[in-house]
């Protein structure tokens, strides 16, 4: 048997206090999939809950306002960061889990999980909406500039001069956000066809009724997950049957979400 508490959606300030989020059943392994604040935030706050429990396994998946709420100077940037704080960091707790491949965790009962984290990417057939109006115009960057060029998949004010003042972002296309998800599906399709043990996957989008798709046509990944667990956020979801596995989601704050406990 495995305990699995999920924590996504809590958008803490810099600067919040968050005993009462601080607060964990009892379980084996914690999921934190996103939007728990700006990077730095999100990782003192998974630094804090596995320095608390260190008998318990902890795993992040990056989300919305992580990557999104600020813009990198480079693509991968983040990626690159986290990758170089584990391995330089002395003090990166022995119980926190990140990493783009997926993951073999050992829980304090001795059962083994194989862990798959990714953003979710949805494949987007049509938009009932203009497309500068969805999540993915307003918020996602495929691209960083410094000067605008003549043509492009960019809007620039015609009021604005082209005078360099920094990086300027290049919004997200439809196009470009199914290449992200075809990617991603590869990834998947690859790995829940390899036998290994119980098989977790973590998307931050999640595949059933997430609202940053609403007034699109979307499909998630095309896969069958044999008897295993897909992990959400945005939208709550409690045991639903979902491409082959069970679906679930916990987000938001509060004594309520803090004691929710899935039972595999």
């Amino acid at each position: 048997m495995i305990k699995i508490h999920v924590i996504s959606d809590l958008y803490l300030g810099f600067n919040e206090f968050s005993t009462e989020e601080e607060q964990l059943p009892d379980v084996d392994l914690v999921i934190l999939n996103g939007n728990i604040g700006q990077l730095k935030r999100c990782m003192l706050y998974a630094e804090t809950l596995c320095k608390k429990y260190p008998d318990i396994q902890f795993v992040v998946n990056l989300g919305e306002v992580e990557y999104h709420s600020s813009c990198p100077k480079h693509m991968g940037e983040l990626e690159e960061s986290l990758n170089i704080r584990r391995s330089a960091n002395l003090d990166w707790p022995k119980n926190l889990h990140w990493s783009t491949d997926s993951q073999m965790v050992t829980l304090r009962n001795g059962i083994k999980v194989d862990i798959l984290c990714l953003y979710g990417y949805p494949q987007i057939y049509s938009h009932s909406i203009p497309w500068e109006e969805t999540i993915w115009h307003k918020t996602y960057t495929m691209d960083i500039l410094y000067e605008f060029p003549e043509s492009g998949p960019w809007h620039k004010p015609n009021e604005t001069s082209n005078v360099r003042h920094g990086y300027c972002p290049v919004f997200a296309t439809k196009d470009w956000i199914n290449k992200q998800h075809a990617k991603e599906w590869i990834i998947a399709r690859n790995w829940e066809v390899k036998v290994t043990c119980l098989k977790i996957l973590v998307t931050h989008i999640n595949p059933y009724k997430d609202t940053r798709c609403a007034g699109q046509k979307v499909a998630p990944y095309l896969i069958h997950l044999h008897n295993g667990i897909w992990i959400g956020s945005n939208t709550e979801c409690n045991d639903v049957s979902f491409l082959g596995g069970r679906l679930y989601s916990n987000p938001g704050r509060g004594s309520q979400a803090r004691h929710k406990v899935i039972t595999v």
